[in-house]
């Protein structure tokens, strides 16, 4: 509001690597305050949603992980034309959001073979997190995935061999 000031802590990167606690220490004249003090609190987790090489041939499974979670927060699966993909598309996915155990989940989004044989390679799949333990700060956390079909290649050669040598 207009007779409120907001202080905002950045920290870098490099030193995201553990949840931490910040302690923000106020002095003021005019409400005759000093050193009063707000711990704030900064959790971090962390992501992992590689590319991958599959075949068309049959339903393809990719999993988001996430370890470090304070709560469940759910994930959303996003499809190579940037669409949000609903639970409800059981003709093309099957959404598996996984369970928090001890910190981490395992989201599973299963690709049937019908979708599958309607991409092409280079397709890129996103799998998104929000913290539901504070929605309001925290920002999306985007990965992607890179699909690589890979494709069934038989190149048979004939031969004539003499008995009993090794081929």
């Amino acid at each position: 509001g207009a007779n409120s000031q907001t202080t905002t802590l950045s920290v870098k990167a490099a030193a995201n690597t553990a949840d931490s606690t910040y302690t923000c220490v106020i002095t003021s004249n005019e409400y005759q305050e000093t050193n009063k003090e707000t711990l704030v609190t900064l959790n971090v987790f962390g992501m992992t949603f590689d590319d991958k090489a599959m075949t068309t041939a049959t339903d393809q499974d990719l999993t988001c992980l996430i370890t470090g979670l304070s709560q469940s927060s759910p994930v959303t699966w996003i499809d190579p034309d940037n669409n949000e993909i609903s639970d409800s598309d059981t003709n093309n996915y099957v959404v598996d959001q996984g369970n928090l155990v001890f910190g981490s989940k395992a989201s599973t989004l299963t690709i049937k073979q019908t979708k599958l044989a309607t991409l092409a390679t280079g397709s890129v799949y996103k799998c998104t997190l929000k913290s539901s333990l504070y929605p309001t700060y925290s920002p999306d956390v985007v990965k992607e995935s890179t699909l690589t079909f890979l494709g069934l290649n038989i190149q048979p050669t004939n031969k004539e061999i003499e008995t009993g040598t090794e081929t």
